[in-house]
């Protein structure tokens, strides 16, 4: 298996980190120790274990509003609503007050 690893040098010191596994950071006084350090790092972490894909199907969560959808289509009441919110809207100024 391949791993991505970062090698950056601080203060006189290289520093590994593992890319694909963040936990593993380790430093050396040289480019060589620093690699070693990592691929010592590597196999604790690993050894004994394996990695897995799970494939988590997710659930289709339904929109909470959804249910409400269309619940009007039938109302013979709605249309005049909705003249009733137009003319209260043009009665009434960005500020929220009303012209006489």
């Amino acid at each position: 298996m391949n791993y991505d690893i970062l090698l950056t040098k601080r203060n006189n010191k290289f520093i590994a980190r593992v890319c694909q596994l963040p936990e593993i950071v380790v430093e050396a006084n040289t480019e060589e120790g620093v690699i070693t350090k990592a691929r010592k790092g590597l196999k604790e972490l690993l050894f004994g274990g394996k990695i897995v894909r799970l494939d988590i199907e997710s659930e289709v969560n339904e929109h909470p509003w959804a249910k409400h959808a269309g619940m009007f289509a039938n109302d013979s009441d709605w249309e005049s609503f909705q003249e009733t919110i137009i003319k209260h809207r043009k009665e009434v100024n960005f500020d929220g007050i009303v012209e006489p």
